[in-house]
C-alpha cells in the first residue's frame, strides 16, 4: 500500500466514521417507525423517507466542499494558479458553464452536486428504504412462525432498531467512496483543463478480485467508463450504469488523474 493510498484511506475513514453514526440513527428511526406502522395495522410503505434523503444530501454536499477543494488545488491550481477557498446532467453543465471567478467555484460545485443528487438520491433512498422494509417483513414472518402476537412482534422490531450499526457502516463506507469519486470528477470537469483518470485499487486481503485486476497505469478520458467485473463504471462506487451492488458495496478504491499528454501521472506545466 502506497503513501497516497494511506492518505486517501485516512480521509475516507474520517468521512465514513462521521456518517456511519448518522446512518445508524436514521436506520434505527426507520425501524421504530415501521414497528409503529405494523402495530397500528398500516402499510409499511408509509415509512417516511425524508430523514434518509436529508442525510444523503448533507453527506454529499459536505464531501463536495472538501474533496472538490482538495482536487482543484492539487490538479488545477498548478496549471492555472487559481485556487478556491449525467452520464447525468451535471457533466455538460460542469464542462460548459463553470464560472471564471475561482472564488465562486465552491458555490458552483454545490449547484452541480444538487443537480446530481436530484437524480441519485431518489434512487439510493428508495433502495435503502425498500431494503429496510423487506428486512422488517422477513422478521415479521419469522416472528409469526414462532407464534408471537402482533404486539410482541412490534416490540421485537423496535428492539431490532438497536442492531443497525453494521448495516450503517456498510452504507456509509459505500457512499463515502462514491461521493469522493463524484466530487473529484465534478471539480475537474468544471475546470478548463483536459484530464484523464486511472482506477487505483487498495490492494489488501479485502479487495475483490475484479478491482484487484485493475491497472493504475491505464488512463482513460475523464468522461469514459472503466469495465469492472464486466460492468461499466465511471468511478469507484458508480451505480448509475447498471453495475450490481456486489461490484461496489464496501469499495475503497480511488481515482488518480493526469493532464492529457502527461506520460507518468500528473505533472504541472512549467512556464
Amino acid at each position: 500500500m502506497t503513501v497516497q493510498d494511506r492518505l486517501f484511506l485516512r480521509r475516507h475513514n474520517q468521512i465514513e466514521l462521521k456518517y456511519a453514526k448518522l446512518f445508524n440513527r436514521v436506520l434505527s428511526g426507520q425501524y421504530r417507525q415501521l414497528a409503529q406502522l405494523f402495530i397500528e395495522g398500516k402499510d409499511l410503505n408509509l415509512v417516511n423517507p425524508e430523514p434518509m434523503a436529508k442525510l444523503y444530501t448533507r453527506m454529499y454536499l459536505d464531501v463536495m466542499r472538501t474533496e472538490g477543494f482538495l482536487t482543484w488545488n492539487e490538479y488545477v491550481k498548478p496549471l492555472t494558479g487559481e485556487s478556491v477557498g449525467r452520464k447525468d446532467l451535471t457533466d455538460d453543465i460542469a464542462a460548459n458553464l463553470a464560472p471564471q471567478d475561482p472564488t465562486r467555484m465552491q458555490g458552483f460545485w454545490r449547484n452541480l452536486m444538487d443537480t446530481y443528487l436530484n437524480v441519485y438520491i431518489i434512487q439510493r433512498v428508495t433502495e435503502v428504504t425498500q431494503t429496510t422494509i423487506r428486512k422488517v417483513r422477513e422478521s415479521i414472518e419469522r416472528y409469526r412462525n414462532d407464534g408471537l402476537t402482533d404486539k410482541e412482534i412490534g416490540r421485537f422490531i423496535q428492539a431490532d432498531a438497536r442492531a443497525q450499526e453494521l448495516r450503517a457502516n456498510t452504507i456509509s463506507r459505500t457512499e463515502t467512496t462514491n461521493s469522493i469519486s463524484k466530487a473529484q470528477i465534478l471539480a475537474l470537469e468544471s475546470s478548463s483543463g483536459n484530464y484523464e483518470k486511472a482506477w487505483v485499487a487498495i490492494r489488501d486481503d479485502r479487495t475483490r478480485d475484479a478491482h484487484f485486476a485493475t491497472d493504475s497505469r491505464f488512463f482513460i478520458p475523464l468522461r469514459d467508463s472503466f469495465t469492472i467485473g464486466g460492468y461499466q463504471m465511471a468511478y469507484p462506487g458508480d451505480s448509475t450504469q447498471g453495475s450490481p451492488i456486489g461490484n461496489f458495496i464496501n469499495c475503497r478504491c480511488r481515482l488518480v488523474y493526469r493532464e492529457v499528454g502527461s506520460n507518468v501521472g500528473f505533472r504541472p506545466k512549467l512556464n
